[in-house]
């Protein structure tokens, strides 16, 4: 399936990291000034009375806004910067600064809070729910202090396999496989023989956000014999795959301190590529296994990868009879009173490189109306899932996990 060979670096996409690069600067420097000068209070002020809205021909106009809160729920991944997961990193004191930041200026609810208030409207302000994907060990040690710290209460999706068998999920896996393939080019089938160049390791991550993305879009049995046949090729370091996610004796900790924990499938397929029996295995399994181990109900669930391709329409009628209250998406955007809560928008501004640009993306959610990529396509990195870490300039802007 994959040759190698070598090959130089291309001139033309230095060029356009460097543009990019000074654009992502730019952008921050301004988003820094906002912030200290006192700007963002009064757009957190303003947003309670307007926001901006698309009209038929696409511009944006200002109107005011419903008299009832709106309902961010965030999206984070890993808290750290070592290790897997390879597609994200986020360094601690940024990820303290950012529930600092939160606490201090919006309400804070559960996600069972949020799903009540959305059900039942009630005349409480604008309010923000933090989530996490995928169970790595880092939330153990790092966002576990934090949340204490400020009485955040927050809920982990968890991809039950990899859970109880201590293996990173698959995409993991490809992200690793890129990263210490040893030559420089690589030529691989996936809708069309290709060619790319591994010439760094955002090059690399890149490359490997393109490989799943393609394979979130097969049936799941080819996904799987694709990964396998893939893996066949390429050596995985052992010791980068040891100690990755949680143990069971440290969710179980972690949910005596108040956090809740849902279901992300069983193995994270791309849900709208299953089939019925696999749906019912994927749904009605991780949560029969989560709520045996842990002991608390599992009544919350979040979308794979979570844009509207990954999750698909034929998962709805699982969820109702599974018992889940909610699926959590990918899309962009805010949630209001009266949305379907099997579709929660979830933001990943967590991924942004500065206190201000969090802070500013905030503001800007809270004005805007609704969903923002409902048409996006997910690799986040975050995985795949989520965003990449391209704001860094380590990782490839790929999709979400």
């Amino acid at each position: 399936m994959a040759k190698s060979q070598t090959s130089a670096a291309l001139p033309r996409q230095q060029s356009a990291d460097s543009d990019g690069g000074q654009r992502l600067r730019w952008r921050d420097a301004v988003a820094a000034v906002l912030f200290h000068t006192g700007v963002f209070r009064i757009l957190q002020f303003f947003s309670r009375y307007f926001e901006l809205k698309e009209s038929n021909r696409g511009r944006l106009l200002l109107s005011r806004r419903e008299a009832h809160p709106k309902f961010l729920v965030l999206c984070y991944h890993r808290i750290g910067m070592k290790g897997i997961p390879l597609f994200s990193e986020l360094p601690n004191a940024l990820f303290e600064a950012q529930m600092r930041y939160v606490r201090r200026r919006y309400r804070v609810l559960s996600l069972d809070d949020l799903c009540g208030e959305m059900e039942k409207p009630c005349h409480g302000g604008d309010a923000v729910a933090v989530t996490f994907d995928d169970g790595y060990r880092d939330l153990y040690s790092n966002a576990l202090p934090v949340l204490r710290k400020y009485q955040i209460p927050a809920t982990i999706f968890l991809p039950s396999v990899s859970i109880e068998t201590g293996q990173v999920p698959w995409y993991d896996r490809v992200f690793l496989a890129l990263k210490v393939f040893p030559k420089d080019d690589l030529e691989i089938v996936l809708d069309r023989p290709r060619h790319f160049q591994l010439v760094s390791l955002k090059a690399r991550l890149e490359t490997a956000a393109e490989i799943i993305q393609y394979l979130r879009t097969l049936p799941d049995d080819r996904r799987r014999e694709y990964c396998a046949a893939f893996e066949e090729q390429i050596i995985l370091p052992q010791d980068e795959l040891r100690d990755r996610m949680l143990s069971w004796e440290q969710i179980r900790t972690m949910s005596r301190e108040g956090i809740t924990f849902g279901s992300h499938t069983m193995t994270h397929p791309a849900v709208s590529q299953l089939t019925e029996s696999q749906l019912e295995t994927e749904l009605s399994e991780s949560k029969r296994v989560l709520e045996n181990r842990i002991g608390n109900p599992a009544v919350h669930f979040a979308y794979p990868f979570g844009k509207p391709a990954d999750c698909g329409t034929a998962a709805l009628p699982f969820l109702v009879r599974n018992g889940y209250r909610s699926a959590a998406t990918t899309v962009e955007g805010v949630n209001e009173p009266g949305d379907n809560c099997y579709y929660l928008r979830r933001s990943q501004v967590g991924n942004e490189r500065s206190l201000s640009m969090f802070a500013f993306r905030l503001n800007q959610l809270f004005l805007s109306s609704g969903a923002q990529d409902s048409t996006a396509t997910y690799l986040g990195a975050a995985p795949v899932l989520g965003e990449p870490l391209t704001k860094s300039g380590h990782t490839p802007r790929a999709t979400n996990a």
